[in-house]
């Protein structure tokens, strides 16, 4: 049981109750590595014994092998999307799968990577800055040009290969940025915006990787990132995918599945593999889009990068969190809307080009994220309707017998709300989506 009594709930929340973790003794001179006894150790991660340089990346490589080799997932031989972005993560997980490619026959990688570089620059950046962003990434990019290697924008279906014998300036991407644009700048809040650009990310990774032949798709998430994710995902409602949004695996598309094979993780061990790996990598800091204006998700990364700081065992619990959770089983799964008739317009419930004659049945998932719909019979989701309603309809100058009467009638539209099923057919649409594609849907203005 706990061992903070209620009386130790004050004004400061406990905070005196938690101690930080304490520091681990520096590494002393002249210390051999405790897993080989024969080579000076040259660093000592927190709660590990001495490690030299050798054993300490044998040491990361294998928990990105076992991730691989526990769960079975990914079968020998498969075409894999590696989403390549340039940072830290990314380019260690790039290199673990040379090395692992360069291997004999007995311990070799037996996959068939393939990269994809999708640019989302043009966002907020003007295109003067975007060209040098994209030199940069282009820079580090070669340091695997023995890897195929592709280009797109988010949001699109289309792709071009990249060149690294010449300056590479893609064309013909222009009117899948301006549709981004401009649903991006319907939406009011920020915080339904990154939520927007993230699902989008997700929807092109699976788009592409049907048209390169990939079954699988490569992540560079860690577990700060994943614990980042999870706790965002609770306060923007997304609790029906949370432990998909957070697991090695996210399969709610059985075609493409997105895999997360360095979850296990932690921000010293990247930075000590780039700081010790046989060849210099060269990696790019990763900075993502309106993460200088407030919301849910960039207050909830200050909380987890400020918990790493101090309490850094915690963030580990809090994402591990995640494999305790089950995803809703969709019995009857077709193609969600990321997948419609073309494959290509996930875009369409957003900028009002989609129409329910194109599918009239409601399906069990949601058509633009792909989790299993769990709004109909919700107590949760009617009670914040209901307060809703309450708080625009009733006021002080209502009598006794209105408020019953309004009350009924609130009830009823409240039920109707949450279901979907007003007549108007933009409400209408409500239906086909999860509640937190509902939150993005509600906020696009008009």
């Amino acid at each position: 049981m706990c061992s903070i009594a209620e009386d130790d709930f004050g004004d400061d929340g406990a905070a005196h109750g938690m101690k930080e973790d304490t520091p681990q003794p520096e590494l002393a001179a002249n210390e051999l590595c405790r897993k080989c006894n024969t080579e000076l150790a040259v660093l000592k991660l927190n709660l590990k014994e001495p490690q030299c340089r050798s054993c300490f990346l044998n040491y990361v490589r294998h928990k990105f092998r076992a991730s691989l080799g526990s769960t079975k997932i990914v079968r020998r031989g498969s075409r894999v999307l590696i989403i390549f972005t340039g940072g830290p993560e990314n380019v260690t997980l790039l290199d673990m799968i040379r090395f692992g490619l360069e291997q004999d026959s007995f311990k070799q990688l037996r996959i068939v990577p393939v990269l994809l570089y999708m640019d989302d620059e043009f966002v907020n950046r003007a295109d003067e800055l975007r060209m040098q962003r994209l030199a940069k990434r282009i820079n580090v990019l070669k340091q695997f040009s023995n890897f195929p290697s592709y280009y797109t924008v988010c949001g699109s279906s289309k792709y071009v290969e990249v060149t690294f014998e010449e300056e590479f300036s893609p064309t013909g991407f222009e009117e899948d940025e301006k549709r981004l644009i401009h649903v991006l700048e319907a939406v009011r809040s920020v915080s339904s915006k990154q939520d927007l650009l993230e699902q989008v990310h997700k929807q092109t990774y699976r788009s592409i990787a049907k048209a390169l032949n990939c079954n699988y798709v490569f992540l560079s998430d860690i577990g700060i990132d994943l614990a980042k994710t999870l706790l965002s995902n609770v306060a923007l409602g997304r609790g029906c995918s949370l432990a998909q949004d957070v697991a090695f695996c996210d399969d709610r598309d059985n075609a493409v599945k997105l895999i997360r094979p360095i979850r296990d993780l932690n921000p010293d061990e990247i930075s000590n593999y780039l700081q010790y790996s046989e060849a210099q990598l060269l990696h790019l800091p990763l900075a993502k889009h309106f993460d200088d204006k407030p919301s849910l998700q960039n207050l909830t990364a200050k909380f987890i990068d400020n918990l790493q700081q101090s309490f850094p065992s915690t963030v580990s619990t809090v994402f591990r969190t995640g494999d305790k959770l089950d995803a809703p089983k969709v019995v009857q799964k077709t193609a969600p809307a990321s997948a419609s008739v073309d494959g290509t317009d996930f875009l369409a419930l957003f900028d009002k080009k989609f129409t329910l004659k194109e599918q009239p049945t409601v399906a069990e998932y949601c058509r633009f994220c792909g989790a299993a719909l769990d709004y109909r019979g919700s107590k949760t989701l009617f009670a914040t309707e209901y307060s809703r309603l309450v708080s625009s309809r009733i006021n002080a100058a209502c009598s006794h017998e209105d408020i019953l009467q309004k009350s009924k009638q609130m009830e009823q539209d409240a039920e109707r709300a949450v279901n979907g099923e007003d007549d108007d057919e933009r409400r209408e649409l409500l239906k086909h989506l999860c509640h937190g594609c509902r939150n993005i849907f509600e906020d696009i203005n008009e």
